[in-house]
């Protein structure tokens, strides 16, 4: 009996001394490889249209939609804020109506850096970006916050915003 309850000391011992290493149990995650799959670039008008009716009439949109802070590794239940990043190109006489009703800023410089890559092929190049404090309140709706440029030139707007 008394070699049985030495095996069971000595097997909690070690047991107990393996909790107490270097790899035991930390608050970091363990290491792994995590690869987001990047969102797919939608070119359905729709959900642009009908998010963003003061966009205006448009041609074409390029945009990605995908969980607000998706890079987070802690998962909290409820509801999911929404970010969406786009290139819509607008007609030529939307543009007109908007370069006349609104008034314009030179946007800030350097902003296409956070662009995503998937979208970044439909960036206009040599663009002229510009800013309207106004037109992106009309844009964005009271659901909406974010960015809104547009490139009077190729009539492309920009928008990343998210839903609050």
């Amino acid at each position: 009996m008394v070699d049985l309850r030495a095996g069971l000391v000595a097997t909690m011992l070690v047991v107990t001394l393996a909790g107490c290493s270097d790899n035991a149990h930390t608050d970091e995650p363990p290491d792994r490889t995590v690869s987001a799959r990047p969102t797919p670039v939608q070119t359905d008008r729709d959900p642009i249209a009908k998010r963003f009716p003061r966009l205006g009439d448009f041609v074409e949109a390029h945009w990605q939609a995908a969980a607000a802070g998706g890079e987070s590794r802690v998962s909290v239940p409820g509801p999911t804020d929404t970010q969406i990043e786009a290139l819509v190109v607008l007609r030529p006489d939307t543009i007109a109506t908007i370069l006349k009703g609104y008034e314009w800023q030179p946007a800030p410089p350097g902003w296409e850096v956070s662009l995503s890559a998937e979208l970044r092929p439909f960036l206009p190049t040599g663009g002229t970006w510009q800013v309207s404090e106004k037109y992106a309140e009309d844009v964005r709706t009271a659901q909406y916050n974010g960015t809104v440029y547009l490139d009077a030139g190729s009539g492309t707007v920009f928008l990343r915003v998210i839903d609050s």
